[in-house]
């Protein structure tokens, strides 16, 4: 069975401070992982770097075994366009640390926005 998920190198720095350092891993249909490390170790930048909140500096993602992301392509442009960067962020949902949820919708419309709007 193949991926449906795979992040090949990715590596995100701010600064002179490297955050990830060549990040690799798959996940297939049906499978649930977890991310675990103290903190600032890098786990949510490398969530906010799937769901394009964040731009990796280097690596690949690939979604159903086809290229979603690749950081050599950030020298063309294709990722600098927010519609682009809008559709691609529809394959995923993030649940933020902090409460970040919109006051005028109930929990259960908060959480099943993105379905909506993808809709």
């Amino acid at each position: 069975m193949s991926a449906l998920l795979e992040i090949k190198n990715y590596k995100k720095a701010f600064g002179k401070t490297e955050v990830l350092k060549g990040i690799d891993f798959s996940l297939r249909q049906g499978e649930a992982i977890s991310i675990i490390g103290s903190s600032g170790s890098g786990k949510t930048t490398l969530l906010r770097c799937i769901n394009f909140l964040e731009i990796p500096d280097e690596g690949q993602m690939y979604l159903r075994g086809e290229l979603l992301f690749d950081a050599a392509a950030k020298e063309t442009g294709d990722h600098k366009s927010e519609a682009r960067l809008r559709e691609k962020r529809l394959h995923f949902g993030l649940v933020f640390q902090n409460f970040n949820l919109f006051p005028q919708y109930t929990a259960l419309e908060n959480v099943s926005l993105a379905l909506k709007l993808r809709a």
